[in-house]
Parts: structure tokens; sequence; C-alpha cells
């Protein structure tokens, strides 16, 4: 055993020992993400084509009895606007029926009882532990001078503040509910169980933002074109016949499609029907505009190319486009603001359980009540989805293929794997990429061994020769080198092996150590465990073993091959 061949022993030994400990810490990350995954999501999730699912409750009953599941509960997802002390961020919610104690469990287990201690899953506590109404929150107060029906600061003026909204008639939608938060959550911004916070649905800026972002002119101003064209044909087309008035069918039809073109409307086209957009103005002109067309709709009777109206049509479409050219910007923005049909009243929650997740397997932030999320959402006993929890869950993609078969084209059926299929093809991307970079470890290890087996034949160039006179075939001599490459190979192998399973063992000594410098390369906040996580796979292990292995014999056949077909006379001669 030469020095040479010593390291190179060696070389495949640590390359079989980092390709080892690398890929079974990647696997434990991947373990650590599927049960995470698994905790909080669902198995399987179905959807309705249409839309949202009403009727939800019959349907989770005859999903729940279906072979091979275990529970089947009412989701809604969605964003929110999360407002603590002093931090407001948005956040990612998943309300779940609570009354379905698999989903329950399932997020039981995934507390993170180590940092929070006094976690719990209930959502559904004795009504005497109620936290009670949220502390009253009193209306803006209206500027010095000012109507005190007018708007609150615009977002500049009011910046870092919470959104205060008077309870009013709503205040009961004020008192405290239970939620279930994220790790990650919970120490980005210091939260803990039995802390109240304060969500505002996403919905809200939809609503606000429409009657926000409205043209700083008014819509004659904008489009002074179409106004003056159609009043000028209003007053020309229009006269009196008796107790009614007329104008011409081809006037009238001609005056209406032209002002239509303010309003979206649906338009036929070769590619099917498409919804214009219209042309921007506040809501009061368009809906000005709507009665507008409304008038010259309601026609009497049509004859002898006329249409007949009511009279004073005339004057009353004239009167609605004088309001339109004199309409009161600020009057008409206060009373937009007021007249938001859709605003969910911000709810005040109750932390009582902090679940486990990281960086690397980030779940929802918040968990709630499946009738809160209906509220955030706007849903009127609706849901958005249905989510099975079953008894393998690694056999999910066949299962949905089955059940999606059974419910027919009206359902969209999902496993895990398929909801999740971006996230684990990053992880399969990454296992490739570190297992190709570190093979060639052991790629350089059987580069040295060809380097020693070829020195070797030269050092035994006169033994070589000997042997080859005598008549020993050239198979023998391959045979010998061979020989000495697959020594090399499953001795370093197996060492390697050794090595690896050893380092795994210890690997929490050896963070340690590695820590004492100052350096961390698995912070727990990035993997969320206490632990270095790792998991080990027998099939795994040896297909590393073996192509070490295979790679040593390769590289000890080429030196070998030239040493069997050398001249065996130039061999003795010694040159």
């Amino acid at each position: 055993m030469s020095i040479i061949t010593l390291i190179s022993l060696l070389g495949v030994a640590f390359g079989v020992m980092v390709l080892i400990v690398v890929l079974s810490v990647h696997n434990g990350f991947e373990r650590n993400l599927k049960d995470t995954l698994l905790g909080h999501s669902p198995h399987i999730s179905i959807q309705s084509s249409y839309g949202t699912i009403s009727g939800w409750e019959e349907m989770e009953l005859s999903l729940a009895r279906e072979d091979g599941v275990e529970s089947a509960f009412a989701l809604v997802e969605g964003f929110v606007l999360l407002d603590s002390r002093a931090w407001q961020r948005p956040s990612y919610f998943r309300a779940f029926n609570t009354e379905n104690e698999g989903q329950i469990k399932a997020l039981e287990e995934m507390l993170d009882k180590e940092n929070f201690p006094d976690s719990v899953v209930d959502f559904n506590p004795p009504q005497g532990e109620s936290a009670g109404a949220a502390p009253d929150l009193a209306p803006p107060p209206a500027p010095p001078g000012g109507d005190p029906d007018a708007l609150p600061p615009s977002p500049a003026e009011g910046a870092g503040e919470p959104l205060d909204l008077p309870p009013g008639d709503n205040e009961e939608l004020y008192v405290n509910r239970y939620v279930v938060v994220s790790s990650q959550l919970a120490k980005a911004i210091g939260l803990k169980v039995g802390d109240e916070i304060r969500i505002i649905a996403a919905s809200n800026l939809d609503e606000v933002m429409a009657v926000y972002n409205v043209p700083k002119k008014r819509a004659w101003e904008l489009y002074p074109e179409i106004f003056e064209s159609f009043e000028e044909r209003v007053r020309r087309i229009f006269e009196r016949s008796g107790t009614e008035e007329r104008a011409s069918s081809q006037e009238v039809t001609i005056g209406y499609r032209v002002f239509q073109e303010l309003l979206p409307m649906v338009v036929s086209t070769p590619n099917g029907d498409v919804e214009t957009e219209g042309r921007d103005m506040r809501p009061a002109e368009r809906e000005i505009v709507r009665e507008i067309l409304d008038r010259l709709d309601f026609v009497n009777r049509r004859e002898g190319g006329f249409d007949y109206f009511d009279a004073g049509t005339q004057d009353g479409i004239l009167e609605q486009l004088k309001e339109l050219r004199e309409l009161d910007l600020e009057k008409a923005d206060n009373e937009a603001f007021r007249k938001i049909e859709k605003f969910v009243v911000p709810k005040v929650l109750k932390i009582q359980g902090v679940y486990a997740d990281s960086e690397r397997s980030k779940g929802p932030d918040l968990f709630v009540p499946i009738t809160i999320g209906m509220e955030l959402k706007g849903l009127r006993g609706e849901v958005e989805s249905i989510g099975l929890r079953i008894e393998d869950p690694y056999k999910a993609e066949e299962f949905a293929i089955k059940l999606q078969s059974k419910l027919g084209d009206d359902w969209i059926v999902r496993s895990w794997m398929k909801t999740h299929a971006e996230r684990f093809q990053l992880v399969k991307t990454e296992k490739i990429m570190m297992s190709f970079a570190l093979s060639f470890i052991t790629l350089l290890s059987a580069f040295s061994i060809m380097a020693v087996m070829y020195t070797v034949t030269v050092q035994k160039r006169q033994e070589i020769g000997v042997m080859k006179a005598l008549g020993a075939r050239p198979s023998q001599i391959v045979r010998v080198f061979v020989y000495q490459g697959l020594i090399v190979g499953i001795g370093g192998a197996i060492l390697g092996l050794g090595l690896g399973l050893l380092a795994i063992r210890y690997r929490e000594g050896i963070m340690a150590v590695i820590r004492g410098f100052g350096i961390d390369p698995f912070p727990p906040e990035f993997h969320g465990m206490s632990e270095l996580p790792a998991e080990t796979i027998g099939s795994q292990l040896g297909v590393i073993c073996v192509v070490a292995v295979i790679l040593c014999l390769i590289a000890a056949l080429v030196p070998a091959l030239m040493a069997a077909f050398r001249d065996p006379a130039k061999s003795l001669r010694n040159l």
C-alpha cells in the first residue's frame, strides 16, 4: 500500500462521505417539508368549475364516506391586512370547518410547544371564556370648520396609523374570535398566545380603490365630442306629437350607440363575446349615463319610422346632461364613499396557538374558522373548496384520478403533489444539482486512481514483461490491476459509508463545533427545527457506493489495458 494509493482511497472515502451526508440532510429537509405540508394542507382539494360551492355541508358528509377518506372539510383562502400594535402587514389566511376533528388533530400535531408552550387548537371555547368585544373605535374627527361628512385624511396624511372604523350597527362583528398563527409570523412581529390581532379584509381595498381611482376631471370635460354631439342630437330630433314626443328611429339608434360607448358592454366578435371597458368616469356619472340610455330604451311604440316617448322625455334628458356638465366633483366623491355596498368590518381575533413552520416549508399565516373566512371573502354561506385527508397521502394522486372520474368534469380534483408541484420541483432540482456537483469529488478520486495505476504500470514494467514472457495472457495482467482498483474502490466506499453514517449520527456535535467559529450554515430559523434534519435512504446509499466502485474500476481498467498490451521485449530491456 503506497502513500499515493492511500491518498486515492481516502479521496474516494471522502467523496462518498460528503455525498451521503449532504443528500441525507437534504432528504431530511424534504421530509420536513412534506410533513409540514401534509399537516396544514389538504391531501386532496376539490373545487367547482363554476366558482364557489353551496350546500357544502352535504358534500362534506358524502365525501367523508368514501373509502380511504379520513375526513372532509370546507375551505376558504385569501389575503388580509393584519394590524397588531404598530405592525401592519399582508397575511395569507386559511379558513376551514373547525368542527372537523381530522384537521384539528393534524394542526395540534404541528403546534410549536417548544417556543410557545401554551399553544392549543381550540376554535370553539365555552361561551363564558369569550374575550368579549373589542375596544370602541371612535370615528375620525372632522377637519376644523369642515363638513362632518367629509372624507378621512388621505393615506399620505395619516400614514402609519391603523384603520379605525366606528362599530355602529355592526358592533357584534367586533367580538373576539380565535386564531392559530404560524411561528414565522409570531416571531416576526412579536406575537404570543393570548394576544389580540385585528384583520381587515383585502376586498375592502378593491371596493375603496374602485371609488378612489376616478378621473380628476368631469366626464364632460374628458369626452366633450361625445356629450356635445349627443346633446345637439337630442335637441334636434325630438318633436311634439299630440300628448307624446317622437323622434326618428334611425336617429335614436345612432345616438344610443354613440352614447353607449361610455359604458362597459358585451360585444359579439368572431372569437366570441368580448366585454369592452367603456370610458373612465365616476360612478355617479356612469349612473346618469345609464339612466339616459334607459329613457331612450323606454319607447311607447314604433310606427312610420318614428319612436314615440312620454311627454317630457327630451327635457328630462337635457336636464340630466346639464347635471353631468355641472357635476359637483367633491359631493359626488363623498357620496360614492358613503354608498360602498360591500365593506367587511375588521375582525378582532385572539391567538389560541402557534404552529411550527419555517422559511423553507412556509404555511398559511393564519388559521381561522370557516365562518370568519366567509365574512372576509364576502361569501354568503358558500365555500371555495372541499379538502380531504386520506389514509395514505402518498397515494393521493391515484385517489384524485379515481375521484375525478367519479365526480365528472364539473369538478376540479387536485392532489397535494400537483398543488405544490413547483415547490417539490425546486427541491428535486436542488438535489440533482448538489449530487452532480458533489459527484466531481468521487470523479477526481477516480482520476487519482488512474494516475496511481498508471504509475504502478511504469514501476512494474519489468515484472509485467517477465510474466508475459512466461506465458501470462493479457486478461491475467488486466485482472491484477483491476483487482487493485476494486480493492481501492470497495475500501473507499466502505470507509466513506462508515464516515458518512458517523457524521450523520453526530451531526449536532459537528454543527456545534462549526458554530463555535461563528458559522451557522443551517440556522434553525431556516429549517424550523431545533435539530438539523437528516434521513438516510438505503437504496440511495447503495447507489452512491456502487457508483464509486464502478468509477474506480473504470479508472483502473485504462492503465491495465495499457500494461497488458505492452511489448514484453521492451519491458525486459527496462526502456
